[in-house]
C-alpha cells in the first residue's frame, strides 16, 4: 500500500486595498530597505513598532489584514517601520470595514435570538417548577462541560420519586441514579433554566415520596369509563362481577359488558374508586351497583 503524501499549499497573500493615497511611495521606499540582508536590530525595530501601533493600525498600513510580522515579508515589515516614522495614522481598508460591520451585525442577531431563547426557556421552567410537588433548584455542573457549556441540572429540596419507584434524592440532580458511585459537582444554585435533557425530563414526572404512583395508561383508560358511568357490579346466579357495560363480549353473561373485576379492585386498593351502595341501572336497564371515582381517583386521573 502506498504512503500517503502530504503536500502544503501556501496561497498567496490577499491584494493590498489600502485606503490612503502615500501607500505606493511607502512600498517603494520599504523595497529600497529590505535589499540589505535583516539585521537583530531591524527585526527587533520593526516588533516594537507592530507592537506598539497594534493589529488594526498595521492593517490599514498593509491595506490587508496583519496576521504578525513572521508571517508577512521583509517589505511590508519596513513598510511599518516607514509608516511610523511619517506618524501616519490611515483608514482601515473599506472591504474590512464592511466585513466588520457584518460581523456586528451577525453578533447582534445571535445574541437577540440567545436571549429571546433563553427568555422562553425561563418561562417554560418556571410552568414546570411552579407545578412541582417540591422547589426545585438549578444548579450548574461544576466539573464538566458539554459541547454547548455547562450542564445545568435541576435538583429537588425534598426526596421524591418518579414512575413506579425511581427514588431522587434531595440536593442531587433528578438524572442521577441514587446509588450513583460518584456524584455529580454541583455549585451554587443559579437563575437560569436547566438544560439536562433528563433532568427537564423527570422534572414533569416527580412525586412526593409518600405520594401513590400516577395511573398507568390502562389505568387511566379504566378510570376515564368508571368516570363516564358504565363500570357496574352485577350479582348473577349468586356470583357477583364487575363489568364495563360499554362492550358486549361473547363470553358468559356478555351481554352485560366485558368483565374488569381484576382492574377495578386493583383501582379501589389504591382509593381510587369506590361502589355506590344503592342500585343503579345501565344504560340499557340493567340493575346493579355502579362504581365511582373518589377524590383521590379524580385527582390521579387529571394530574
Amino acid at each position: 500500500m502506498p504512503r500517503r503524501q502530504v503536500i502544503t499549499v501556501l496561497l498567496p497573500a490577499p491584494e493590498p486595498e489600502p485606503a490612503y493615497e502615500l501607500y505606493q511611495e511607502l512600498r517603494r521606499e520599504a523595497e529600497l530597505r529590505s535589499r540589505p540582508p535583516l539585521g537583530p536590530t531591524d527585526l527587533q525595530r520593526m516588533n516594537e513598532v507592530a507592537a506598539r501601533r497594534g493589529y488594526d493600525w498595521c492593517t490599514a498600513v498593509l491595506g490587508r489584514s496583519f496576521p504578525g510580522l513572521d508571517r508577512v515579508s521583509s517589505v511590508d515589515g519596513w513598510m511599518l517601520v516607514a509608516a511610523d516614522e511619517l506618524n501616519l495614522d490611515p483608514p482601515l481598508p473599506h472591504r474590512i470595514v464592511k466585513e466588520r460591520e457584518a460581523a456586528e451585525q451577525r453578533r447582534k442577531a445571535q445574541e437577540t435570538l440567545a436571549a429571546a431563547k433563553l427568555e422562553a426557556e425561563k418561562r417554560r421552567w418556571n410552568l414546570v417548577a411552579g407545578g412541582s410537588p417540591v422547589a426545585l433548584t438549578v444548579h450548574e455542573n461544576t466539573r464538566h462541560t458539554g459541547p454547548n457549556g455547562t450542564t445545568r441540572h435541576a435538583a429537588p429540596e425534598a426526596d421524591v420519586v418518579s414512575g413506579k419507584a425511581r427514588k431522587h434524592p434531595a440536593g442531587r440532580g433528578l438524572c442521577e441514579m441514587p446509588d450513583r458511585a460518584d456524584p455529580l459537582h454541583l455549585g451554587e444554585a443559579v437563575d437560569l433554566p436547566p438544560n439536562c435533557v433528563r433532568c427537564l425530563d423527570y422534572a414533569g414526572k416527580i412525586r412526593a415520596a409518600d405520594a401513590p404512583a400516577p395511573p398507568t395508561d390502562a389505568e387511566a383508560a379504566l378510570l376515564r369509563l368508571i368516570a363516564s358511568g358504565v363500570v357496574f357490579t352485577f350479582s348473577v346466579r349468586r356470583a357477583v362481577t364487575i363489568r364495563d357495560t360499554s362492550q358486549r363480549t361473547r363470553a358468559a353473561w356478555g351481554h352485560l359488558g366485558r368483565k374488569v373485576d381484576v382492574a377495578v379492585r386493583k383501582l379501589q386498593k389504591k382509593g381510587w374508586v369506590l361502589q355506590d351502595q344503592e342500585y343503579g341501572a345501565t344504560q340499557v336497564g340493567v340493575r346493579g351497583h355502579c362504581w365511582r371515582l373518589t377524590e383521590a381517583g379524580t385527582a390521579a386521573l387529571e394530574g
